[in-house]
């Protein structure tokens, strides 16, 4: 951890979504960026995150399963979705599946 700030993990398949967000967050908070779930695994595994934010719609594995899958491991990280489509299923999905805390849709805004 860089200059004892809380380390969040924003994982996305959208490299222009993985920047923006840095620039946004990095003076508050140390920031790590996945393009994948398996990238963002493997950040899971080496560092100590506080919060993991997801895209929803990403190849080989959706944000609701990425987060379903850390959430036996990392039962202590807060889960967050991200997503531009309001699927009224994913939601529910996420929020049951993922134990997301929050839902929220793109665009964003700080």
């Amino acid at each position: 951890m860089t200059d004892n700030k809380e380390l969040i993990l924003y994982v996305d398949d959208e490299q222009k979504n993985l920047d923006s967000f840095k620039v946004l967050f990095r003076k508050d908070y140390d920031i790590k960026l996945a393009a994948s779930a398996v990238e963002g695994m493997q950040i899971m595994d080496q560092k100590d995150v506080k919060l993991v934010i997801t895209d929803q719609r990403m190849p080989n594995m959706t944000g609701v399963e990425f987060l379903e899958k850390i959430s036996d491991i990392y039962p202590d990280v807060t889960r967050v979705i991200l997503t531009g489509y309001s699927d009224e299923e994913a939601i529910i999905s996420a929020i049951n599946k993922g134990k997301v805390f929050r839902y929220i849709t793109k665009p964003w805004k700080r």
